[in-house]
């Protein structure tokens, strides 16, 4: 499959608005921690939103531990236990781990303009018996890219950059260094490239859906909407056609929603239908789907 590309836009558009999108995004999500630390941070997130779970701390096995012996383990036990085909299960198991790791990276840098830049060893997982995973965790240690006026600039821990650009490429080179990492094993898992890479960038796309999804002023959505979009392609370049950030309104409220161009195959087990997100989705009808999901 040939990727077409979209055109970056993220540069051009906040030179025009002369913003960032942390402060366009500030009057959606307003409020501070008591303390300016990683854990407070991180736990701030999860009262805002219990979507972003991803936790401080060890929280079990390390990632290279669970890559190198538990992997297809874990991934055949959790597809029996939701009586699915190993591919389908590969790729939901996928999409969970995506959705606990990369939102939450993508909500703490879009919200405190800090990047986690933990080595693999400083991830952990917490995989149940029954091969779902129950939480992610970074280690304590974790190192993290911040700009110069963090309160926490001045620590060991801190690796301090000029703007949001240099956040955005150090949040693009953990994806693409995580990314690069996992996927060999998840194609021999029957998750194809587009699939993987997908599901990744629909998890940093998911911090708009789930910021939003109680509604906002419909005109701030459509003055975001287009640059929220254009941070998502900035992100993951090389899959950026994959997910695309679009808004829902209905009279004063609007909401934001991601179009995914992937599927990620939920549909197959017993009872399920394809998400609101899918590609097999009509946009239409999908735009008709979200709107109404808008909050009277």
């Amino acid at each position: 499959m040939k990727f077409k590309h979209r055109k970056l836009k993220y540069v051009s558009l906040e030179v025009e608005n002369k913003m960032t999108l942390s402060t366009d995004l500030a009057p959606i999500w307003l409020g501070e921690p008591a303390q300016p630390s990683l854990e407070s941070q991180l736990e701030w997130l999860y009262q805002r939103e219990p979507f972003f779970r991803l936790q401080y701390g060890s929280v079990g096995v390390l990632l290279p531990t669970w890559f190198e012996n538990g992997i297809e383990e874990s991934i055949n036990t959790f597809s029996l236990d939701i009586d699915a085909k190993p591919a389908v299960g590969a790729s939901l198991w996928l999409k969970s781990f995506t959705a606990h790791l990369f939102s939450g990276l993508a909500a703490l840098r879009l919200k405190f303009n800090r990047v986690l830049v933990p080595r693999f060893e400083q991830i952990s997982l917490d995989v149940a018996d029954n091969g779902k995973l129950k939480r992610v965790g970074v280690a304590t240690d974790c190192a993290f890219y911040c700009l110069a006026n963090d309160p926490l600039a001045n620590t060991a821990q801190a690796k301090v950059v000029n703007s949001e650009q240099e956040l955005d490429q150090a949040l693009t080179d953990l994806v693409r260094g995580i990314g690069h990492y996992l996927a060999p094993t998840f194609k021999q898992l029957k998750v194809n490239t587009p699939q993987f890479w997908g599901s990744v960038g629909y998890a940093l796309g998911l911090v708009f859906q789930k910021l939003t999804q109680h509604g906002i002023d419909s005109e701030l959505s459509e003055k975001v909407q287009p640059v929220a979009d254009a941070w998502l392609e900035s992100v993951l370049p090389d899959y950026a056609e994959l997910n695309t950030v679009k808004t829902a309104t209905q009279g004063d409220i609007g909401i934001f929603y991601i179009r995914r161009e992937t599927c990620c195959l939920k549909y197959k087990l017993d009872g399920k239908n394809n998400c609101a997100t899918c590609q097999q989705r009509d946009p239409v009808a999908q735009l008709s789907l979200y709107q109404a999901k808008v909050p009277a």
